[in-house]
């Protein structure tokens, strides 16, 4: 029953996602073109649908039941889900390359990845590309207020 309980939340989310996705509002300028502010986010909240309802689907077809795996099985799942909640809540008082920072380790850490010098490669060095890339070459802010 939880693993319906899950599915159906997380399909819930894509749901509301896609609703507010559409009232993101668009310059004049950009409201005829194909792809604009509105095309990405679309195409995220319409994967995740689709993703949940492809795992249902399956997880019914392979054993003629919803049966749900082990809560050992979801655990890193709610963590992972937690550690974005706890993202998104931090972008409002930290930057958003370190909040991105402490998402990779969270994440890293999360998924099994112990050897400390990759964790700490991969969290300083992918937000600083992505700074470097995104505020000094590209010349561009994320505003986030």
């Amino acid at each position: 029953m939880s693993f319906r309980l899950l599915l159906l939340t997380l399909f819930a989310i894509g749901a509301a996602y896609l609703t507010l996705v559409g009232q993101i509002e668009l310059d004049p300028w950009s409201a005829q073109d194909t792809i604009n502010s509105r095309t990405l986010p679309q195409i995220y909240g319409a994967l995740l649908c689709l993703a949940v309802l492809g795992l249902a689907l399956g997880q019914r077809d392979r054993t003629g039941d919803m049966s749900h795996p082990s809560l050992h099985k979801l655990k890193p799942l709610f963590w992972l889900s937690a550690l974005i909640c706890v993202f998104i809540l931090s972008l409002v008082w930290l930057n958003l390359w370190v909040a991105l920072g402490g998402l990779l380790f969270g994440t890293l850490w999360t998924m099994g990845e112990k050897r400390l010098p990759v964790i700490v490669a991969l969290c300083l060095a992918i937000p600083l590309i992505g700074f470097v890339l995104v505020e000094q070459v590209l010349q561009m802010t994320v505003p986030l207020s």
